[in-house]
């Protein structure tokens, strides 16, 4: 890839919510092999996203706004900061126009032709109670393909919930325990898992150790965005060498 600095860069539309976001965090500048700008859908709220129902004509409005912001400055496409977002897809790739990729939750479809037929995709999300079917149909997922998933949550006092909503202390080795252990579970609940998917833009960061600990596929935002911003910004990679002359 060419020296990040010379490359256009990325949108990220944030909650209005603050806590420590580490390297590794889709928020995090330092993140990613390209430049990211970031900007907040101003008035937007953690409980306000993260919900099972559709999203008010307001929230909407708020992001299309700072993705026209984020448009006018040059990027070339833009993600989000909650794999929840997958529930304002249809609305905002409509309205925006520059593309857009809301969720980590887009990768569904290519995990699973991936697979298998009798696998399934493990998502371990930020809050199971209200992540369901109905943010995976509304990116065009089919009721088969929404049976080959398998929704298990952060607990909603653990250390990542905590983090996000009331800006407790980041400790890695506590978080990291605890999305291994769900994770863990979750394999063991359901043997038929053969991947799994981090919803949470906050989990990049332990997607390692959580392979290690299932040994099995691991994918997440940061997976989605490097493919995502791969298409929008073709770059000869240096280990093909010079063009050869005809």
């Amino acid at each position: 890839m060419a020296d990040k600095q010379l490359l256009p860069p990325l949108g990220f539309i944030a909650i209005d919510v603050h806590f420590h976001r580490p390297p590794g965090d889709a928020f995090n500048e330092s993140t990613w092999p390209f430049p990211l700008i970031h900007i907040q859908a101003e008035g937007s709220s953690e409980s306000e996203v993260v919900t099972k129902g559709a999203y008010d004509a307001a929230l909407i409005d708020r992001f299309v706004e700072a993705g026209l912001k984020l448009a006018a400055r040059g990027c070339v496409g833009i993600i989000t900061s909650c794999g929840f977002l997958a529930m304002a897809q249809q609305e905002l790739s409509a309205r925006l126009p520059i593309p857009i990729a809301t969720s980590s939750l887009l990768q569904i479809p290519s995990l699973l032709a991936f697979l298998p037929p009798g696998k399934t995709i493990g998502i371990l999300t930020y809050d199971d109670a209200r992540l369901g079917p109905d943010h995976l149909t509304k990116i065009g997922l089919s009721c088969g393909a929404v049976s080959r998933t398998r929704i298990v949550g952060a607990p909603a006092n653990g250390h990542l919930r905590r983090l996000i909503q009331h800006g407790a202390p980041y400790v890695h080795a506590d978080i990291e325990k605890e999305l291994v252990e769900i994770a863990r579970n979750m394999v063991i609940e359901y043997s038929d898992i053969g991947g799994i998917l981090l919803e949470c833009t906050q989990m990049p960061p332990f997607a390692g150790a959580i392979q290690r600990a299932v040994r099995l596929p691991v994918y997440d935002v940061y997976t989605m965005g490097c493919w995502f911003y791969s298409g929008l910004q073709r770059n000869r990679p240096l280990v093909w060498g010079a063009v050869e002359s005809s």
